[in-house]
């Protein structure tokens, strides 16, 4: 066991160099069980995989992470490699600390320190979103707007555009305070951490023991009216569950309510901005001054240009990844995939392409993911939809469903997944994303299968 390095510091820093593709959960679990030392057969064994199955995963590991970090790691050399790099990105802060402070502070520095970015992902290559990042600035200066929320599909570019934007307003704030709840801290463990930083900022003491939720929402609260605060928390989703109509908060995560309503509903000069794949539902009470929406959609042609940099691939080439690029509704993460499996276009035909997409493990985990965002209502339309052979309207989605719900109910979950980029309307009818239906075609016949065999 490596005590002297924490994994989660090595977790972060793969994540931040991997960026924009993701670990799998599977994939964290065999570099945790590396890190602690365990063979394949063991993590097998431990997490009920088939040994073969988590070796191929090993193996495409080191792959990926030799190539984001241009060295060649294998399973012997991980842990000391990593422990290494953490050495080094230590070693170099440091530095950096001891030369800023033999100089003096400048007004630049000072407004450095003011921000706390956490783990925040890397946007130097940030490209497109002009048109966006305009309408959450104009959002932003509204002295009513208390809230904003990035909703859409995962991979669509959320967390980056929030950090984005939050980069370029900085200097309109006396903090900025970066935050994900991907590992659902409890409220009162968030309050403490914003509270903590922002007294450290500040040179105030602090004094935060173990006290009453509300008296750490109420002394936040006062923070946010006595500094001009911004506040980005990422995957709001974690604490989100939906139901058969509705989103809601999950059981353990209920209080959160709590400091989202104190955030809008009350009186003071700072913004929460929050990235999620869902919205909760108690968002639609407040007025459209106080919380914006912005459903992100995937890029527009010329940012996907410049995003896939097609300069370097063949005129046929370049007209083979746009095709495919508009029924993947330009979504980043996806596109990205598919440039590093640029070996599939070897047939004209799209569909094909596109089976042959769906069986890429990283597409598969991301589609995988969506869905179970979806309420069941959501669910019931994507499958129906996957079955269907043309675009089809409203009426006859609702003859399929035989609903027991009003008519209103449906049009309100197909205007969602639409928002989200999952079904395409082409006049009053309706289709689901192509690699989705691709992907939920193949996974339909593959259980109708295993149900066969098992009669």
């Amino acid at each position: 066991m490596n005590t002297s390095v924490d994994f989660e510091s090595v977790l972060s820093l793969i994540d931040k160099t991997i960026s924009p593709t993701y670990l799998n959960p599977t994939q964290e679990i065999v570099l945790r069980e590396v890190w602690n030392g365990k063979t394949y057969s063991k993590m097998a064994y431990d997490y009920n995989y088939d040994p073969e199955y988590i070796k191929t995963v090993g193996c495409n590991l080191w792959q990926t992470l030799s190539s984001a970090f241009d060295e060649q790691i294998n399973k012997g050399n991980f842990v000391p490699f990593m422990r290494l790099k953490i050495s080094q990105l230590v070693e170099d802060k440091i530095s950096r600390l001891e030369n800023y402070q033999s100089q003096s502070i400048s007004t630049d520095f000072k407004k450095r320190q003011s921000c706390n970015w956490t783990t925040a992902p890397n946007t130097n290559h940030f490209v497109g979103r002009e048109s966006e990042i305009k309408l959450l600035k104009s959002w932003s200066q509204d002295s009513d707007c208390r809230c904003i929320v990035v909703s859409g599909m995962i991979g669509c570019g959320k967390t980056s555009l929030v950090t984005k934007f939050a980069q370029d307003i900085k200097d309109n704030y006396d903090f900025v305070i970066w935050f994900s709840l991907h590992h659902t801290p409890s409220l009162k463990t968030l309050l403490h951490n914003y509270l903590k930083i922002i007294k450290q900022l500040t040179n105030e003491q602090i004094h935060l023991g173990p006290v009453e939720l509300s008296f750490l929402l109420s002394e936040f609260i006062d923070c946010l009216k006595q500094h001009k605060v911004l506040l980005v928390l990422d995957s709001l989703q974690s604490i989100l569950e939906t139901n058969r109509k509705n989103v809601s908060y999950k059981k353990e995560f209920d209080d959160y309510s709590q400091f989202l309503r104190s955030i809008i509903s009350t009186n003071h000069q700072s913004l929460l901005i929050s990235a999620s794949r869902i919205k909760p539902k108690s968002l639609e009470y407040y007025t459209s001054n106080q919380v914006k929406i912005l459903d992100l959609q995937g890029f527009n042609q010329q940012t996907t240009k410049t995003f896939l940099n097609l300069e370097n691939n063949s005129a046929k080439q370049e007209q083979q990844l746009l095709r495919l690029s508009v029924t993947l509704q330009n979504n980043p993460q996806l596109l990205k995939i598919v440039e590093n499996h640029l070996d599939i276009f070897s047939d004209d035909n799209t569909e094909q392409i596109l089976q042959d997409l769906s069986l890429l493990e990283a597409i598969s985990n991301l589609l995988e993911q969506e869905l179970s965002y979806l309420s069941e209502l959501e669910k019931e339309i994507i499958y129906w939809l996957a079955i269907s052979c043309a675009p089809i309207s409203l009426t006859e989605l609702s003859n399929y469903l035989e609903l027991s719900q009003p008519k209103l109910t449906l049009s309100h979950s197909v205007n969602c997944l639409t928002k989200r980029s999952l079904i395409i309307q082409n006049d009053a009818h309706y289709s689901l994303m192509p690699i989705m239906k691709s992907y939920l075609r193949r996974k339909l016949i593959k259980q109708a299968l295993q149900s066969k065999s098992h009669h």
